[in-house]
């Protein structure tokens, strides 16, 4: 088998749904497979999976020298493009390697050898056939995946994990976490995000007092991944979090608002999302052209609690 190297997508979620494509690969082929990875998850990575990979940095120019000369010296024979930016097929095609498979989108098929029609990319399937077609191999349904082991934190065992946070905006965020921390009677709970989420994190402490422990900005991804290991449930917005407890194989509950569950919901079998049935959503934008966001608030706490008994 050639040696082959993957580029993997730039945001958390959409980084751990590849990820449990490629682990899928016959073994022959997993062999002979580098990983491209985002800097800024190398260390995820390296804990989830025992892949060689390289690093993709780019925030300079001189970053972006460093990593084309560390590809063109791989020796590779074919490059996949799981991102479907412009910057990545060019980086490719500058990369000298022979065969270079994407979709077809951002004006970037004639630097493909391989180009894939750029409708690929359709919201009404999950987006691990997608990737599963880049990498030419057979769609799996992300409720197929078994999650990987990784050493939990047994500081936090058993704990609720909340996840209050996304970055894409507020059309990801439920408000009702207090609520649900208070409906949870004894459950110990931990919060996790970044500084950006310590204001949500403040209101449930104040709503849970000593049973929340708030480690928001306080933990690494590897970190967070342990914490989430040992959990009872996670109940997190669509963000990368609640992609990481999928990946583990952790009870999660996904709370949908602008995004689709049918696009993105987490992996496992152990899963559950919620979202309301307003005729709006999904509208895939960070903030609420209505002004009302009640995609989200329609969603109880009572709902959430109800889907935590059943997945525990």
């Amino acid at each position: 088998m050639e040696p082959s190297v993957i580029l993997m997508p730039n945001w958390i979620g959409d980084m751990l749904l590849a990820l449990s494509v490629v682990l899928r690969m016959p073994e022959n082929r997993l062999a002979a497979t580098t990983l491209l990875v985002p800097e800024h998850m190398t260390g995820l990575v390296r804990l989830l999976c025992g892949l060689p990979q390289l690093t993709y940095a780019r925030s300079s120019p001189d970053d972006r020298r460093r990593t084309l000369s560390r590809v063109r010296q791989g020796g590779f024979a074919s490059i996949y493009l799981l991102p479907y930016s412009f910057s990545s097929a060019w980086m490719a095609m500058r990369s000298g390697i022979p065969r270079r498979r994407g979709l077809s989108r951002d004006f970037r098929g004639f630097l493909l050898t391989d180009p894939l029609p750029g409708k690929l990319r359709d919201r009404k399937h999950h987006i691990v056939r997608e990737y599963a077609m880049i990498l030419d191999l057979p769609y799996a349904s992300p409720a197929s995946w078994n999650g990987i082991e990784t050493e939990a934190d047994t500081a936090y065992a058993e704990a609720v994990v909340f996840c209050p946070g996304a970055k894409y905006g507020p059309s990801k965020k439920w408000d009702h976490f207090p609520e649900l921390a208070r409906l949870l009677g004894n459950e110990r709970i931990v919060v996790l995000g970044t500084a950006d989420d310590r204001d949500a994190a403040e209101e449930i402490v104040q709503s849970a007092g000593n049973r929340v422990t708030d480690l928001t900005g306080r933990t690494s991804l590897t970190a967070a991944a342990s914490v989430m290991a040992g959990a009872s449930a996670v109940v997190s917005n669509d963000s990368g979090l609640m992609h990481l407890a999928g990946f583990l194989g952790v009870p999660v509950v996904g709370l949908f608002g602008s995004t689709s569950p049918v696009w993105t919901r987490p992996l496992g079998k152990r899963t559950a999302v919620l979202q309301s049935g307003e005729p709006c959503a999904p509208c895939f934008k960070r903030t609420c052209r209505y002004g009302h966001y009640r995609c989200l608030e329609r969603i109880t706490p009572m709902d959430v609690e109800r889907e935590i008994s059943i997945l525990t």
